[in-house]
């Protein structure tokens, strides 16, 4: 048995077993066996324990393959979320059309002329279609038409319809006359009171244009009679709109300019199109307050696609007397072929060059040069004219 003052083999700090006398500090405060030491609580169990205990996955590849183990993707894939319906067109956003004619004319500038084999296609749609033209092409009709040159009629066959009897009318009580039963003299008269004013109609601004809708929607006959008094006999004015206007979703309204005057003479249609005698159009630029994220020369009129877009369209106008305003910052110059291409192909018995009565520019003179306006007048002018003159 060890002596008192030694420690014995089994206390021995050396060997692993701690001695149960108390221990000091060198401050003398006793030191605990249990301190920095939490006791664990009940149901835990060590992780290390259990990776210890469990054998390595048999899908982890070995030091030898090449190969890198492929992990699942944490997100799933989302199902597309289905197409909404389509949604109204907008009508006072509408674009203007694209330039798909040829500008051509002695005002345009000289391309150059390539040989590239193209396929003419002409139709020739008759006043007042509105529906939609379908048109199917064959690939070996237009191989045979190139190689041989020959041209085809697609227009289709008649076929042979019987003659129905016409039914017969209901008789009308004696002595009681209708609108049509009158002369076509006192019609004429009529629709003149209701239609014909002395002051130009002026669009967008057309306060006396109102009084001609309920009357024009009773019957087809005194829809065509009357639409032939009211565009032919009446001067349209054509001017920009300084008023600005946009969706209630837009935070900054933009400028009408010639997008009401536009949408006037696309609402009309090819067959009142065609009833157009006397056009006034004047040419303005663009107003800085309604455009001011727009530079100088994007507010030049030469440069609005409406206003191309509406001599576009009246080109197809069998027109008597076709007058111009020319106002702006900047004077028209020859160096503006497109625009100048654009006004070429305008045909009229009458051309002539006036200063508007309604405008602020009152006084000022044109601006267009004497001899790049009598040029454009002359190519303008009809040489066979349509009309006969009054002596």
């Amino acid at each position: 048995m060890p002596s008192p003052g030694q420690l014995g083999r089994d206390s021995s700090v050396e060997l692993g077993s701690p001695s149960k006398m108390t221990q000091y500090s060198k401050t003398g405060r006793p030191i605990r066996l249990t301190a920095g030491k939490a006791n664990p609580k009940a149901g835990y169990v060590d992780s290390s324990i259990i990776e210890e205990v469990v054998e390595e996955p048999i899908d982890t590849p070995s030091e030898d393959e090449d190969g890198i183990m492929k992990r699942a993707p944490r997100k799933r894939k989302r199902s597309p979320s289905p197409t909404p319906p389509p949604l109204d067109p907008i009508i006072r956003d509408e674009d203007p059309d694209g330039p798909s004619d040829d500008e051509g004319g002695q005002f345009q500038r000289a391309t150059e002329n390539h040989d590239d084999e193209t396929a003419l296609l002409q139709f020739n749609i008759p006043l007042g279609f509105h529906g939609p033209l379908v048109v199917k092409l064959d690939r070996s009709m237009l191989a045979q038409t190139r190689a041989e040159g020959k041209t085809w009629d697609m227009q289709p066959r008649r076929t042979k319809q019987r003659l129905e009897k016409p039914k017969e009318k209901a008789e009308r009580p004696a002595g009681r006359l209708t609108f049509s039963d009158l002369p076509p003299e006192i019609r004429n008269k009529i629709y003149r009171q209701l239609f014909v004013t002395g002051d130009p109609i002026s669009i967008p601004r057309a306060t006396n244009l109102r009084r001609s809708g309920q009357f024009l929607s009773t019957c087809k006959l005194v829809y065509s009679e009357g639409c032939s008094v009211l565009y032919g006999e009446n001067t349209i004015l054509l001017d920009r709109s300084r008023d600005r206007r946009g969706p209630f979703w837009e935070p900054d309204p933009k400028e009408i300019g010639y997008s009401d005057a536009r949408r006037f003479l696309k609402v009309i249609g090819p067959e009142n199109l065609a009833y157009l005698r006397d056009v006034h159009l004047v040419l303005e630029d663009a107003c800085p307050s309604a455009t001011p994220k727009l530079s100088h020369e994007q507010r030049r009129y030469i440069n609005d696609e409406h206003l191309i877009d509406i001599l576009r369209i009246l080109r197809e106008a069998k027109l008597r007397e076709f007058r111009l305003t020319f106002f702006g910052r900047r004077a028209l110059v020859r160096q503006d072929y497109k625009f100048l291409s654009y006004l070429d192909q305008i045909k009229a018995d009458n051309v002539a060059s006036k200063l508007a009565d309604n405008t602020h520019w009152g006084g000022y003179h044109p601006k267009i040069s004497q001899t790049l306006w009598s040029d454009l007048q002359k190519s303008m002018t009809r040489k066979k004219k349509l009309y006969i003159t009054k002596a």
